[in-house]
């Protein structure tokens, strides 16, 4: 049995989240784990909204902002307990009280997915994707991640991004490793390249995947590698994209987006990105 993270903010639910996970869990009869995150420099809305009536003052409003995110983080875990009774699928609850990011990170070392809304960032602030929370995560995920949209969509077809590096191939092969259920999927590998047509390795990495996958068309695409976003923002919200990132120095990712970050900005699919 496999199994997989969901991660929350308690303080903002993501019901595609939810759904995303409950779905893959169902799928290949995975242990599901809510890891319910706290961040300390976080507030809620709902305290805002409490103080602004009430005159607080000292202690009562730390008090009351303590009693507010309590019960919407609760509401926030029941909701999660009752969607995987109703499912009937295996399930365990995490409240993480610490720092967020290290404690998301130190949950995926045991872990073989993590599913996250892209909007997860713990603040109110970031309206860019990806946020800070995120780039993050993908960078030290010690497991392939899944980043989903706002909306949940069941999984009809696989979109696999192929260059040729290293990284790309391991995304393909975790992807398979973890849901070898999809492999009856229609399914499209997909390469850009500015110069020849023909797919880098191409004997060896056909020789590999028509072992899995049946139903996986070959498509080359003359020019650069990020053209193969604009492609992407038409595909169909039943898809989803498996994609290598991130195998840079952390001090040059801050610097250059990669591939996966425009996805995440410009493509409402969910994305399955793991690197080496």
């Amino acid at each position: 049995m496999k199994k997989i993270i969901a991660a929350f903010d308690g303080l903002r639910f993501s019901k595609s989240t939810m759904q995303y996970a409950a779905h893959l869990a169902q799928l290949s009869d995975a242990h599901l784990v809510g890891v319910f995150l706290s961040e300390a420099t976080r507030l809620s809305y709902a305290v805002y909204a409490t103080i602004a009536k009430q005159s607080f003052t000292g202690k009562n409003i730390f008090d009351e902002i303590d009693r507010s995110d309590a019960v919407a983080i609760k509401e926030s875990m029941d909701t999660f307990e009752s969607e995987c009774r109703g499912l009937k699928i295996s399930y365990t609850l995490h409240r993480d009280k610490k720092n967020a990011i290290h404690e998301l990170i130190h949950e995926t070392v045991f872990a073989d997915l993590l599913v996250i809304d892209a909007w997860e960032t713990f603040s109110y602030l970031e309206n860019r994707l990806p946020g800070w929370f995120i780039r993050n995560i993908l960078h030290d995920a010690q497991c392939p991640v899944l980043v989903v949209p706002k909306k949940f969509q069941p999984v009809k077809k696989l979109i696999f991004l192929y260059n040729g590096t290293p990284s790309a191939v391991h995304a393909i092969k975790m992807f398979n490793y973890i849901f070898p259920e999809m492999n009856t999927l229609e399914a499209e590998l997909l390469c850009a390249k500015e110069d020849n047509l023909h797919l880098p390795d191409n004997k060896l990495l056909k020789e590999w995947t028509k072992s899995h996958y049946n139903n996986l068309e070959y498509k080359v695409m003359k020019g650069k590698e990020r053209e193969i976003v604009t492609i992407l923002t038409n595909e169909d919200p039943g898809s989803l994209v498996i994609a290598g990132a991130y195998d840079r120095s952390y001090l040059s990712m801050w610097f250059h987006e990669s591939l996966a970050d425009l996805l995440l900005r410009e493509t409402r699919v969910p994305i399955f990105i793991a690197h080496t």
